[in-house]
């Protein structure tokens, strides 16, 4: 019982440290990467996307404003365009940890997806841009329908992640 209960604990803290990762690299990489800036571009202005997990109150939540990507909520309190939310944690722990493709688990109906659907697509696809330049290739490879083979993937990703570290 006291195992169950730091399991849970656990991949809820998994889980809320990959949101806020996934969130950080994705509004990087939609500056400095031209594939993912690529998919995102296309997105208007004002738009609001939150992805969260049924049952957590940590979500990830991203904006564009002046034409570029941030991470958090909107200064002023805008309709989310888009929300993206796991049904489960177990799902958004597979996901999340790179077991389960966020495709496979769009089209499994794993995700509960309100608002406009191009958006949602555009959103999957720059994930998955995203996963095949900062992950490994044997991790990222059996997740993608199909593996862009990004050039120049080391210093690249090495971009993304020093975002993370310096905002």
């Amino acid at each position: 019982m006291m195992l169950d209960t730091l399991l849970a604990a656990g991949r809820r803290g998994w889980i809320i440290a990959l949101l806020w990762i996934i969130g950080r690299t994705l509004c990087r990489a939609a500056r400095i990467d031209e594939a993912v800036r690529r998919e995102l571009a296309p997105l208007p202005e004002g738009l609001c996307i939150r992805l969260e997990v049924h049952g957590l109150r940590h979500r990830l939540t991203l904006h564009k404003a002046a034409g570029r990507w941030r991470y958090g909520p909107p200064a002023t309190p805008a309709p989310h365009s888009l929300r993206v939310c796991f049904k489960h944690p177990a799902i958004a722990f597979r996901v999340l940890s790179f077991r389960l493709g966020i495709n496979q688990a769009f089209c499994e109906n794993r995700l509960l997806v309100e608002g406009d659907l191009v958006v949602a697509m555009h959103l999957v696809r720059a994930l998955e841009q995203l996963q095949a330049l900062i992950l490994p290739a044997f991790m990222v490879r059996p997740l993608l329908r199909h593996y862009p083979n990004p050039s120049h993937k080391l210093s690249r990703a090495g971009r993304i992640y020093l975002g993370l570290l310096t905002g």
